[in-house]
């Protein structure tokens, strides 16, 4: 994915097995928001920002965009 575009604010967030970690919060300096689910932040690389409660997904973690979600991919998953 080269970029996020505000028609993909509020979509479910998935990893490559499907699992949802949350939604796309907003995009900030080129890079989605994520809003989790809980315990999601052990498993992101990314830490959130003192003063948010999102994460960053960087654009080239993004594997796949549907209409229903987006899945990202986080290193850790085989």
């Amino acid at each position: 994915m080269r970029h996020f575009t505000p028609e993909h604010e509020g979509m479910a967030v998935v990893d490559a097995r499907g699992e949802r970690l949350g939604r796309l919060a907003g995009i900030e300096d080129g890079e989605g928001r994520l809003e989790p689910k809980t315990g999601v932040e052990s498993r992101m690389e990314a830490a959130a920002a003192p003063e948010t409660d999102t994460l960053s997904i960087l654009p080239e973690q993004v594997v796949e965009v549907t209409n229903d979600y987006i899945r990202i991919e986080l290193g850790d998953e085989e």
